[in-house]
């Protein structure tokens, strides 16, 4: 389970962006990540059967993978 905050690298709109996630525990212990561009507040997403999904925002299916993903990376680190 990971406590810290991090910072993720994240291609969006044809350039890449750095997103600030805030690991935020749930009760049925997977944790979901709100992720923040520019201090705004963009998605919240967790891994569900091996796939993930957005609670919160308006990320396309390719962009919550993708986010994910560069989730998944740092998670292993």
């Amino acid at each position: 389970m990971q406590t810290d905050d991090f910072t993720i690298s994240f291609q969006q709109g044809g350039s890449e962006q750095l997103v600030d996630v805030h690991v935020k525990p749930s009760t049925d212990d997977v944790d979901t990540y709100v992720c923040y561009l520019n201090g705004e507040r963009i998605a919240q997403i967790r891994k569900d059967s091996g796939k993930w999904k957005q609670l919160w925002g308006k990320l396309d299916e390719q962009g919550i993978q993708r986010l994910g993903e560069q989730i998944d990376l740092e998670l292993i680190k």
